[in-house]
């Protein structure tokens, strides 16, 4: 009887134990499905009339807001807001894209989680707007 009660309250522990761990494993394994999964468009951007487009992406933690300035068929600038953990290098991407007018650039090296989300904040604020039709990868 008490080896009985003793082998139930032992499980119960470690369940109560174990939980959170087994919680957070089953998130991460989620949010790296979530950015493995993440597939970024690339607009034709000469196609975009001059004006600021805005958008946003998050995936978990990972959070950005965008605000694209285009000028004569060309991106010349893009503000933005990043919500992070460790991909404060990512900003970094911003200037690939301005540089090569164009989503598809090399991911920063260390935050490629980040630089996805960005990118697809970018390509949101451009795809999700009524002048351009953007195809899916």
């Amino acid at each position: 009887m008490k080896k009985g009660i003793l082998v139930t309250s032992t499980i119960l522990v470690l369940l109560i134990v174990l939980r959170p761990f087994v919680l957070d494993y089953l998130d991460l394994l989620n949010y790296n499905r979530e950015i493995e999964n993440l597939q970024i468009q690339n607009p034709e951007i000469s196609a975009f009339e001059d004006g600021e487009y805005e958008g946003r992406h998050q995936v978990h933690e990972i959070e950005a807001q965008v605000e694209v300035r285009i000028l004569s068929g060309e991106i010349v600038g893009i503000d933005l807001h990043h919500e992070h953990e460790r991909g404060y290098n990512a900003e970094e991407i911003t200037r690939r894209v301005v540089e090569e007018q164009s989503l598809e650039v090399d991911m920063v090296t260390g935050a490629t989680h980040s630089s996805k989300v960005i990118l697809k904040a970018i390509e949101r604020a451009l795809c999700e707007t009524e002048e351009v039709y953007c195809e899916e990868p």
